[in-house]
């Protein structure tokens, strides 16, 4: 009976394999690898248990063996003895076994912190330079990249700005002294702006921290005054809503208000309604436009409004020519 019972087994596995021949030869589907993978799952988040039914299937193929030699006519420890020699190298053919259910990065990422841990109680010194210096070294590398991206990599949040120069006047005392520089005055500000032909385009602006409310809500926040002609300046338009008009430019105006894209998307979700609220920046302030994502010059800007006094840095855009040139133009207007 046992012998049949063996015989079903090996025509079984004759027919699966040839099922899988015609599997092969029509194209059908393979659905190996998603077997595969709910091994390698069930491995993961039940490795005792895969482990207990990895140890009774050699045991069930051992037992299988012993009562296959008994039947032929050994005796029990006879039979049990030869079906271990069949089963020889049982511990290699575990971990074979495991091996194609492992999850192979996950198992080595385990033994590796094991072993750090290990390590780190035996010889604490050593490890905690070893960390200090890996954290240095990343803090470094970040600290380099960041730099790097913000200067050379990413891009600048306005256009032209080999066209942006920023406004400031150089005196000397004697043709061998150094030349010093200063701020641009008011009155020299002024002057260029309404005389000259060297810029197209000039603006003051002010930033600096300042307490802004919102509802119920108060926080501190950057703002920054500007000019009228900053973002023409800047060639900037907002995403939403508008910019400044002339009337807001002007002292007594109407007091309005732009924020950045970051700003609108933290305090206000993106929601179109902001454009009409009121923030208190200076005294109440009416929002009027969004400018563009990544836009937060000066200094991670937040929040504009118009300025009534001229403050400093003073910048200006070129009209398309060098700024070598523009500085002898300005030069002998200056004189």
């Amino acid at each position: 009976m046992l012998e049949r019972e063996v015989a079903n087994w090996e025509l079984l596995a004759g027919a699966v394999s040839q099922v899988v021949r015609l599997s092969e030869a029509y194209s059908m589907p393979d659905w190996r690898w998603f077997h595969q993978m709910i091994l390698r799952l069930r491995t993961l988040f039940q490795r005792d248990r895969i482990e207990r039914e990895l140890e009774e299937e050699f045991q069930f193929h051992i037992e299988q063996r012993t009562a296959l030699e008994i039947a032929r006519g050994l005796s029990p420890a006879e039979a049990h003895s030869v079906a271990l020699r069949a089963m020889d190298g049982m511990e290699q053919r575990k971990e074979e076994c495991r091996d194609m259910r492992r999850v192979h990065y996950i198992d080595d990422l385990v033994r590796d912190l094991l072993y750090a841990f290990r390590d780190l109680r035996r010889n604490p010194g050593f490890a905690t330079l070893a960390v200090l210096i890996i954290a240095l070294g990343i803090g470094a590398n970040t600290a380099v990249f960041s730099v790097v991206n913000t200067v050379l990599l990413k891009p600048l949040a306005f256009r032209e700005p080999d066209r942006i120069v920023t406004l400031s006047t150089f005196s000397t005392i004697g043709e061998d002294s150094d030349a010093l520089s200063r701020q641009v005055s008011i009155r020299e500000f002024q002057g260029w702006h309404d005389q000259s032909s060297s810029f197209e385009a000039m603006t003051f602006y002010g930033s600096r921290e300042t307490a802004v409310i919102r509802g119920s809500t108060a926080e501190y926040a950057r703002a920054t005054g500007v000019s009228a002609e900053f973002f023409r300046v800047l060639s900037l338009q907002p995403v939403a809503g508008r910019s400044f008009t002339a009337e807001e430019m002007k002292p007594g105006g109407s007091p309005a208000l732009l924020i950045s894209y970051a700003y609108w998307q933290s305090h206000f979700g993106g929601d179109s309604h902001a454009l009409g609220q009121t923030i208190r920046v200076y005294g109440p302030r009416t929002i009027v436009g969004v400018l563009p994502p990544g836009f937060r010059f000066p200094d991670t800007t937040d929040l504009w409004f118009p300025a009534g006094t001229p403050e400093t840095p003073r910048c200006a855009k070129l009209p398309g020519i060098g700024a070598a040139q523009t500085r002898r133009v300005t030069r002998t207007g200056a004189n």
